[in-house]
């Protein structure tokens, strides 16, 4: 599973510039990002708009600021859907066909049991090269209690490659590079799409200690 994600100070500014003015001052933490806590997420936009291109972001896409977490009516946040199921599942189905996003992270945290006591040890899953990652997620607008729309974002999950799996059976999807465009704009149904949502590459991120 994504329990938690770490985006760097570099990386919020560089995102939040991109950010309308509107949603600028929901940035307001980098470091390690909590469920119900905003960050910055790449969406699709209009592909004929065009816009400046960067290192990180495509011409044609856009970033927001949107709330982790899809609420339920009994107040938790669904921070996660299971690739396997999310074409199915009724909170999910929607969103995978049209709102699909990238959710751009230096790493994650995982945590492991402890054999001597029942304090979990806690790992920072990332790449050897601290290199910047994107997390394949979908997004929706859900009204709170006072009828405000509010953009939230769930991260998918897949199963665990061999590097993560002696920490946890799952793990967020991750999407390379090269593939972005895919991700966000070819049709749900594609074979393009549905190759995306497996395991990393053993070596990709490897999982160290937190403090």
């Amino acid at each position: 599973m994504c329990g938690r994600f770490y985006v760097a100070e570099k990386d919020l500014d560089d995102f939040a510039a991109l950010v309308n003015r509107v949603e600028k001052h929901l940035l307001k933490k980098a470091g390690e990002i909590f469920p119900g806590d905003y960050a910055p997420v790449i969406t699709p936009g209009d592909p004929e708009a065009g816009g400046s291109e960067s290192e990180t972001v495509g011409r044609e896409d856009q970033v927001h600021a949107l709330k982790w977490g899809f609420p339920t009516s009994r107040g938790r946040l669904i921070i996660n859907a299971r690739s396997e199921t999310i074409a199915e599942k009724p909170m999910f189905k929607r969103p995978f066909a049209t709102r699909r996003c990238l959710v751009p992270a230096r790493g994650f945290f995982e945590w492991k049991d402890n054999e001597t006591d029942r304090k979990k040890i806690k790992f920072y899953i990332a790449p050897p090269d601290s290199s910047l990652i994107y997390l394949a997620g979908i997004y929706w607008f859900f009204k709170d209690g006072e009828g405000k729309l509010i953009p939230s974002f769930t991260i998918i999950t897949t199963r665990a490659n061999e590097d993560i799996s002696p920490l946890h059976d799952r793990m967020p999807v991750v999407i390379d590079k090269e593939n972005k465009g895919i991700w966000l704009y070819e049709d749900h149904r594609s074979d393009a799409v549905r190759k995306l949502m497996v395991p990393a590459k053993e070596g990709l991120l490897l999982p160290s200690r937190a403090e």
